[in-house]
C-alpha cells in the first residue's frame, strides 16, 4: 500500500477542519496509509522515511516546496498554493489565461506607512475611481473566509482599508452588484467537477460566506462553468481546489475566486457527496502513478 501524508497546520484549531480531516482518514482506510503530520513536525523530519504522495491542507508554501525538493509528490504544489493564496497573482494568472473575472486593480508596494495624502495622490486610487467606480470591493491580498473583505464606497474608505493593511498587499475589485450576498462554489479534483453548492450570505452580508453565518444549497453547474474551472485549475497548477463563481446579469461564468485549501464539510452536508473519498481516490492514482 502507497504512503501518504495529511500535512496540517499546529496551530489551525478550527472544528470544521477537524471534521474534514477525520473524514480523510477515514476515506484512506484500506486504499491508502495515510498519516496526519502538521508542517512544524514536517520541517524537523525531512531527513527521513518520506511518503510517496503528501495532500497539503495548509498554507505554508515553504514547507511545501522543501518536500518538494526531496521528491515528494505534492497536492497541491508550493507553486499553485502561493498563486491561489495571493489574490493579485491569482488575478494575474486568470487574466493571463483570458479567464473573467471581476475588473481588478492591485495596491503597488510600498516600503513605508504612506500618510492618507500621499494614497489619495496616487496613481492608484485614481485608476480603482476611473476604471472600477465606487462601489467596490478592497481586500486584503491575502486571507481567508471572508476576513479582510470590504466594500469601500468612497475614496476615503479606499484609503482607510490599504492604510489599516499595510504593510499586506490589497486588490480592488469591481462590485459585482447583482451577486451581493450569493455565488456558486464548485469543488474539482483534477479535472472533475465533484460537487457544487450555491452560498447565500447573513442578511445584509455583501459576501457569501458560511463560515459567517450563509446558507448552502446544491448545485448543479452548467457545462460553461464547469468548463471554465477547469481552465482556472490548469492556470493556476492545481490539482484539487475549490472554484467560486459570482452571478453577473449576463449569466457568463464569472470567476470570484480559486482556493487551493478549501474547507468541504459544508459542501458535502449540502450536496451528500462523500468530496473525501475523490479526494482519496486522486491521491492513490497520484502515488501508484509516482
Amino acid at each position: 500500500m502507497k504512503r501518504g501524508w495529511l500535512i496540517t497546520n499546529e496551530w489551525l484549531e478550527w472544528d470544521k477542519f477537524e471534521l474534514q480531516f477525520d473524514h480523510l482518514l477515514a476515506a484512506a482506510e484500506g486504499v491508502l496509509d495515510l498519516s496526519r503530520v502538521s508542517t512544524d513536525w514536517v520541517v524537523s523530519h525531512l531527513d527521513g522515511d518520506l511518503p510517496d504522495v503528501a495532500l497539503v491542507m495548509d498554507k505554508d508554501v515553504a514547507a511545501v516546496a522543501q518536500l518538494e525538493a526531496l521528491g515528494v509528490r505534492t497536492v497541491n504544489t508550493a507553486k499553485a498554493i502561493a498563486l491561489c493564496d495571493n489574490k493579485a497573482y491569482t488575478h494575474a494568472a486568470l487574466t493571463r489565461a483570458g479567464i473573467a473575472h471581476p475588473a481588478t486593480i492591485t495596491a503597488p508596494l510600498a516600503y513605508r506607512a504612506l500618510s492618507a495624502q500621499e494614497w489619495e495622490n496616487s496613481d492608484f486610487v485614481a485608476a480603482v475611481e476611473s476604471q472600477l467606480g465606487y462601489p467596490a470591493v478592497a481586500k486584503h491580498a491575502v486571507g481567508s473566509w471572508g476576513s479582510g473583505v470590504f466594500v469601500v464606497h468612497n475614496r476615503s474608505d479606499l484609503v482607510r482599508v490599504v492604510m489599516e493593511a499595510y504593510p499586506a498587499p490589497v486588490i480592488v475589485e469591481k462590485f459585482i452588484a447583482e451577486s451581493a450576498g450569493r455565488d456558486m462554489r464548485l469543488y474539482m479534483v483534477e479535472h472533475e467537477a465533484v460537487a457544487g453548492m450555491r452560498r447565500f450570505g447573513s442578511d445584509g452580508d455583501f459576501r457569501a460566506n458560511i463560515t459567517g453565518g450563509g446558507k448552502a444549497e446544491p448545485w448543479d453547474p452548467p457545462a460553461e462553468h464547469v468548463d471554465v474551472a477547469r481552465r482556472a485549475m490548469d492556470a493556476l497548477g492545481l490539482d484539487i481546489a475549490a472554484v467560486d463563481f459570482l452571478e453577473p446579469a449576463s449569466g457568463q461564468p464569472l470567476v470570484g475566486e480559486v482556493n487551493s485549501n478549501a474547507q468541504f464539510v459544508t459542501l458535502a452536508k449540502a450536496t451528500g457527496v462523500d468530496v473525501a473519498s475523490h479526494v482519496i481516490d486522486y491521491l492513490v492514482r497520484v502515488a501508484e502513478e509516482k
